[in-house]
């Protein structure tokens, strides 16, 4: 509604503005001039007359869009985030992120080149590495506004995080792989282009990104969390509410002073918080703290929709349709061969060689009782023959079926991120312009009439829906037994450390500290005993990630 909103006042604008056309503002300011009016002369200055109003009514500063509106929306999406559903599906989410990025940019712009050289793009005629620029930042993914749907509607846990943490991670993946294909771009138009060179630099730029990026996230949170400790300032609530809020933007500046990828930081350091720090506050920090981040996240998001729609008639003669149509299909091909092959490898990495027999047993059959069945079969030397490949028990919340597929090729539309990479394409060759627009048309499609038909998708895929997600964690922890080596480690040394009033190495359940009657709204966290689970009735998991 708010992209609607601004896409009407800036075509109101541009049409008022327009009128300005009949009249030439150099002919203008040397009549006045002449007619001795000093006053209305120095209205028609000669940089008003070359820049157009529109330009200044429908800027968009990437500075502004990086610095002011994206922090708040990553650091709410980590706080926000289901940490125990997050890394179940971290390997997926990785894969989707980092390779099927990298494929999607790559196909898009291959894909591009095709259509080129079948002379489809009449008089514009891209050099190939802008293609392949172009590409890269087309595979940014924004995905605010499809998760608005899903979280509207409920959606099963496991779809919702899959989609959350891919968006997430892609973002700034996109963003290593723009800067570096803009630096090859920038090289080439200077004939100093060492591709070798190039590549071993985008290895190291890119490895030194993945890996510390979060871990400057966690170490923030964590040191953090040590000084709400030692300082306990739970007396007052505003001192301590205030330096709270500070982790909305602190991080993502540190990260970008060490040219790490501040996404990444933001969104850790954001599901970092609410594990080692909300545990310090008191109960009025908390519950005013998470309706501040959500309410500044919704804010920013507001106002980046609104700048997307203001956006719109400000290039009013650069629209190339005939790139514009093959980049947005080439774009969703791209996604396609990523989310696909990708989706089928993973699935694939699931499965174990179990003998046929056990394929007869019921899906809600326990762990235990397969193990037995397995053991007592193994004698049989005529059963042990046959043996297929099968998804175990324990994994199977982590398979990703081909309706999931669908709604993830889907929900990667094109946003904000994709925007601003455009203003800042490598003018080169004078096709800024053209990359800019052609971007702002694809965001405008994916977001208007892709994420309009959100929801008739959900449907028609027979997705899940009204899944209460906090019921479903609850039952969820209860029926896992949560042994991976981090979580052990965690338990048993990072939560003595950070946390106040912690009993000695136990489980950790998630509980309130307080009996409230909307205790159940904010996830206050305390370091609890976990109550015995039955073995015969609970699935185990000694997965290293969860």
């Amino acid at each position: 509604m708010v992209l609607l909103v601004g896409i009407a006042v800036s075509l109101v604008v541009s049409f008022f503005a327009g009128f300005n056309d009949f009249v030439d503002v150099d002919e203008a300011a040397a009549a006045a001039a002449d007619a001795g009016d000093d006053n209305i002369s120095e209205m028609y200055d000669e940089d008003v007359a070359d820049e157009s109003i529109l330009r200044h009514l429908f800027s968009f500063p990437k500075e502004v869009f990086f610095l002011g509106f994206l922090p708040p929306i990553m650091f709410n999406s980590g706080y926000e985030l289901q940490r125990e559903m997050f890394f179940r599906h971290i390997k997926a989410i990785v894969s989707f992120a980092v390779i099927g990025t990298v494929i999607s940019g790559f196909s898009t712009g291959f894909i591009l080149y095709g259509v080129r050289e079948a002379g489809w793009f009449g008089d514009f005629e891209p050099a190939t590495l802008e293609l392949l620029t172009f590409g890269a930042l087309i595979a940014a993914t924004d995905t605010v506004s499809i998760l608005g749907v899903l979280k509207s509607k409920q959606v099963d846990p496991h779809l919702f995080n899959l989609v959350f943490g891919e968006s997430a991670l892609n973002d700034a993946v996109a963003l290593v792989l723009f800067n570096s294909l803009s630096k090859v771009l920038v090289a080439d138009a200077n004939n100093n282009l060492d591709m070798l060179h190039e590549a071993k630099m985008f290895a190291i730029e890119f490895s030194v990104i993945a890996i510390g990026s979060p871990v400057l996230g966690i170490i923030f949170s964590f040191f953090t969390a040590i000084i709400f400790k030692k300082m306990d300032l739970r007396k007052h609530p505003s001192i301590e509410l205030c330096l709270y809020i500070l982790l909305m933007y602190v991080p993502y500046v540190l990260a970008e002073v060490f040219h790490l990828s501040g996404i990444v930081t933001i969104f850790f350091c954001g599901m970092s918080a609410r594990r080692y720090i909300e545990p310090n506050l008191s109960l009025k920090t908390a519950q005013n703290a998470e309706a501040v981040f959500h309410a500044i996240a919704y804010l920013a998001e507001i106002c980046i929709f609104l700048c997307l729609g203001l956006s719109c008639f400000g290039y009013i003669e650069r629209f190339q349709w005939s790139f514009i149509g093959f980049g947005f299909l080439a774009s969703l091909i791209g996604r396609a061969l990523s989310i696909y092959p990708i989706s089928f490898i993973y699935n694939c990495s699931l499965k174990e060689r179990v003998p046929d027999t056990l394929l007869a047993l019921e899906d809600d059959a326990s762990l235990s009782t397969i193990k037995s069945g397995s053991s007592s079969m193994s004698s049989s030397p005529t059963q042990n023959r046959q043996k297929t490949h099968r998804t175990p028990q324990r994994r199977k919340d982590r398979n990703i079926p081909l309706r999931f597929m669908h709604v993830l090729w889907f929900a990667g539309l094109r946003g904000a991120v994709a925007y601003a990479c455009a203003k800042n394409f490598p003018n080169v060759y004078g096709h800024e312009n053209d990359i800019v627009t052609s971007t702002m048309v694809i965001v405008l499609i994916n977001v208007l009439v892709m994420g309009g038909f959100t929801e008739v998708l959900l449907e028609f895929l027979d997705i899940r829906m009204g899944v209460d997600q906090g019921e479903y964690m609850k039952i969820w922890r209860k029926q896992r037994k949560l042994k991976g080596t981090f979580h052990q480690f965690e338990n048993k040394y990072i939560y003595k450390v950070v946390v106040r009033d912690v009993e000695t190495d136990i489980p950790i359940q998630l509980k309130h500290d307080y009996q409230s009657p909307d205790i159940d709204t904010m996830d206050h966290l305390k370091i609890m005993e976990l109550a015995p689970v039955d073995s015969n009735n609970s699935q185990s998991d000694t997965d290293p990630e969860v």
